[in-house]
């Protein structure tokens, strides 16, 4: 096990040629897993959140020579493989081209990958610094397995992979990429520090609301209706499809965090509509004013 380990985390031979067959399979094989599998499925999530691309992205990384050679090849990794994922779907989605309306959250990651690999590849260096470069992903699985595990325990078995990623992933890191005491003791504090925290959060928050099919009008949108789904993320910012029924009007899927104002971007073809949504528990409604 240790051999493989130290095989994937620093032993390959990732070339240049190799990294652009291995975007094109990850690209298809995502959108291949976007039309495919169903939404609540952990084998779609890798079309919707980052959780799953923390691997190869690490991959990549550590098996560089230089911190320029890890930013370039993540960078790339990420520019060939994203649009791909929406290739594949654009024949079969009934937005057509309008789906790369979605690109541009993936395409601010893609940006970001070149300056976070630069500085990601010095956890090579086994230092306390690594470690603490480390943190930064271990932040983020911890914030999105919390996320799936609220679902998870909601509606199970949804995000059952996931969840189990997400959180057993960050000693597979620790393991692999570290022998110093204090670079694996940094990021594994971080962890259950955050952990601690999103569960203090969870248990103080206010009661979550969920609505579904609502009414598209001019001015605003009044959401007053059945619980359809979980409100799991830690803002309302987000996306979303507006969708016309035959009647004429529009419904709305949306997913948001009860309380407190947020900006919403609501999508229709390559329209946008931008929103703040605000819930009111006096009345009971969730309203989404257009801006």
């Amino acid at each position: 096990m240790k051999k493989l380990l130290k095989k994937i985390f620093g032993g390959l031979n990732i070339t240049w040629s190799k990294l652009i067959i291995f975007a094109i399979i990850m690209g298809v094989y995502t959108g291949l897993m976007a039309l495919l599998v169903p939404d609540n499925s952990s084998f779609h999530d890798i079309a919707v959140t980052p959780e799953w691309w923390v691997l190869p992205a690490i991959i990549i990384i550590v098996n560089s020579k230089k911190p320029l050679e890890a930013a370039l090849k993540t960078f790339i990794f990420f520019l060939i493989s994203q649009p791909i994922v929406y290739l594949v779907q654009v024949p079969f989605n009934q937005m057509g081209w309008g789906l790369f309306g979605y690109y541009r959250y993936w395409f601010i990651i893609t940006l970001l990958t070149f300056p976070g690999a630069f500085v990601g590849w010095f956890v090579k260096k086994d230092k306390w610094y690594s470690g603490l470069i480390l943190s930064v992903m271990v932040v983020l699985l911890v914030f999105l397995g919390c996320g799936f595990a609220r679902q998870l325990l909601e509606h199970f078995p949804n995000h059952l992979l996931t969840t189990v990623y997400c959180f057993g992933i960050i000693p597979v890191f620790i393991i692999a990429l570290f022998k110093d005491k204090w670079a694996r003791i940094i990021p594994a504090v971080v962890g259950i520090a955050t952990l601690i925290i999103l569960l203090i959060g969870v248990g103080t928050a206010k009661p979550f609301e969920t609505y579904n099919n609502t009414v598209f009008s001019e001015n605003n949108i009044v959401l007053v209706g059945d619980p359809q789904i979980t409100f799991f993320s830690a803002t309302a910012d987000g996306h979303a499809d507006l969708i016309k029924t035959e009647d004429g009007q529009y419904t709305i899927k949306l997913e948001g965090v009860a309380g407190g104002k947020y900006d919403f971007t609501i999508t229709d073809d390559e329209k946008e509509y931008n929103f703040e949504y605000y819930f009111d528990q006096e009345q009971n409604t969730v309203i989404l004013n257009l801006k």
